[in-house]
């Protein structure tokens, strides 16, 4: 079917003039693919006859947004969940989740599983306890995951069901919260190697979840209800940023039945045999199929900069030992000397496993994301890639991608460009934790958090992200933190750090694709690309600062066809 879209305000990103005198006036979609941009007169004069013409009366048409690091299937999960996110202590949690196992059919035992609680937003940045938790139940297991997806709450159920006791170790890159004798579990789980303890041994024979330990959910329903979500925000690229093996055969299985209507590009991690995914599915990579492909695989290297397990070069900032809080079950302050001694985090790998999967991956061709917050972390990962880079010359055009980058240096953004590294910067975390961040690392580094003016400056290429389900798939707050480094408090959190409208707009669409080698594909509006487009409710280059986080998707177009239209939507 060919359609004219046609609009006062066409925003291409295609490097052209999309104002002025030689703007163009429409856009023409013939099947998936876009064939004309330009005057409206002229596209009447080509395929007027017969094609349906949309008259967008003043809205804006750009192109779709690219969703550059998420867990598209984990967001879908956690919609299904208790949701944390809104509770302001730990006694809201506890009611929250006991009104949920209170919804349930009589005994229904499966995990109750919460997600989103943050303990920064909580009396004295206090994580819940087992103790907290038992009061849901004593009998069902229980468990609350924190927002940054990093670390978790378990009741006495839970523990008792996994089997974690007093002499259980603590693993590597990770650990379980002991109580004041130092050995007995207070229910705090940190870091991805504990949670996944969790998770297997919540699991009973159903598909452990590697973000949050305990939730059952129909994979099928998860994937539906993730779509839905991402295509009513314009997002029509999606990825699942650290797949399981379960997760990719659910995607797959769910492409050849014909449910997806996003492209969907998923990175096996490799601590669960991701590089041994990848050597099963040869045919997706590269290519799609049934809207499903592979593009590399991830790597975690360390852990969340708001709850201090990030991996940093100079310790956290310290705070009063006397302060209510100030150290708490689960703060990873606790690895340091005693109360009120700070720390830096820690690894999530060593270097030598590191080095391995990142060499693994580039003598097979494969693009490697690696979660770096800590500049420790990112050091880690540049040395490794570099040390890789000096005997295969052709690991720089597989555009490696420095995930979060939240505390990297400018000498470490110095060395990014000649090992072809993109910085994918979780900007949100300005608007979510800004002040949080000024806490826990002072003025000089919580002000350079997500530095994306720094990166651009340097020749870096970037993208923005949200990290779903840790924050929503809403590429306006993304666009907002970048361009007016204000955190939801009021703070204005490093404004040197601040970039153009073009520049963060440019992030989430062309920069991308670019990210995903789809440059010649997707993220622009031009003769011959995909037919990727939204419509929005105003112009975001030239809106109010405080309009832009409320920009609203009306229309969305995958592939030429309309797959989401808002009501209000003429």
């Amino acid at each position: 079917m060919t359609t004219i879209y046609h609009s006062e305000t066409i925003i291409t990103m295609d490097g052209g003039p999309d104002d002025g005198p030689d703007a163009p006036e429409c856009v023409v979609t013939d099947g998936a693919r876009i064939v004309y941009v330009g005057g409206h007169a002229r596209a009447r004069e080509l395929y007027g006859a017969g094609c349906d013409e949309v008259d967008l009366q003043g809205r804006v048409l750009m192109p779709a947004f690219i969703d550059a690091h998420g867990h598209f299937m984990n967001f879908g999960m956690a919609a299904r969940q208790v949701d944390l996110r809104t509770c302001g202590s730990v006694d809201e949690i506890v009611a929250a989740l006991a009104t949920a196992l209170a919804a349930r059919p009589t005994g229904d035992a499966a995990p109750v599983v919460g997600v989103g609680y943050d303990h920064n937003n909580l009396p004295g940045y206090r994580h819940p306890t087992r103790h907290d938790l038992d009061r849901v139940s004593t009998g069902v297991p229980v468990v609350a995951v924190h927002r940054s997806s990093h670390m978790g709450v378990v009741n006495s159920a839970a523990l008792a069901h996994v089997g974690i006791t007093a002499t259980t170790p603590d693993p590597v890159g990770g650990r379980f919260g002991r109580e004041a004798d130092g050995a007995t579990p207070d229910g705090y789980v940190e870091e991805i190697s504990a949670l996944m303890i969790i998770a297997e041994g919540l699991a009973d024979g159903a598909r452990p979840s590697l973000l949050m330990p305990g939730a059952r959910t129909d994979p099928r329903d998860a994937i539906r209800t993730a779509q839905d979500r991402y295509l009513a925000r314009g997002i029509t690229t999606v990825q699942e940023g650290a797949a399981a093996p379960e997760e990719v055969d659910a995607l797959i299985a769910a492409g050849a039945d014909g449910d997806l209507m996003v492209d969907v590009v998923a990175y096996p991690i490799v601590t669960a045999g991701g590089l041994d995914v990848l050597d099963a599915h040869p045919e997706r990579i590269g290519a799609y199929e049934g809207h499903v492909r592979l593009g590399g695989c991830k790597m975690i290297l360390d852990g969340s900069p708001q709850a201090r397990s990030a991996w940093l070069s100079q310790p956290y900032e310290a705070e009063d030992a006397g302060a209510e809080g100030a150290v708490v079950a689960g703060d990873a302050r606790t690895h340091a000397d005693g109360p009120g001694q700070c720390c830096c985090g820690y690894p999530s790998l060593p270097d030598d496993e590191v080095g391995d999967y990142i060499a693994r991956a580039v003598d097979s061709g494969h693009q490697v994301l690696a979660h770096c917050n800590g500049d420790a972390a990112s050091e880690q990962f540049l040395t490794a890639y570099a040390a890789v880079t000096a005997d295969r010359p052709e690991a720089a055009a597989l555009r490696p991608v420095m995930i979060h980058a939240q505390t990297v240096r400018d000498d470490q953004l110095d060395r990014m460009p000649a090992l072809g590294m993109v910085a994918s910067f979780f900007v949100g975390h300005v608007w979510f934790w800004g002040d949080t961040h000024l806490r826990n690392l002072g003025d000089d580094r919580g002000r350079r958090i997500s530095p994306v003016r720094s990166a651009l400056d340097r020749g870096v290429p970037v993208t923005l992200h949200q990290d779903a389900p840790v924050t929503d798939p809403d590429m306006p707050v993304s666009l907002a933190a970048a361009t007016t480094r204000r955190s939801c408090r009021g703070t204005v959190v490093g404004p040197e750090q601040a970039v153009t409208r073009y520049e963060a707009l440019r992030a989430v669409t062309t920069g991308s694709a670019y990210q995903y080698g789809e440059e010649t594909d997707k993220g622009r509006i031009r003769t011959g690309l995909r037919a990727d487009l939204i419509v929005v409710d105003r112009n975001p280059l030239t809106c109010a600062d405080e309009d832009l986080q409320g920009l609203t998707v009306l229309r969305t177009v995958k592939d030429g066809t309309t797959v989401f239209t808002r009501q209000e939507h003429p």
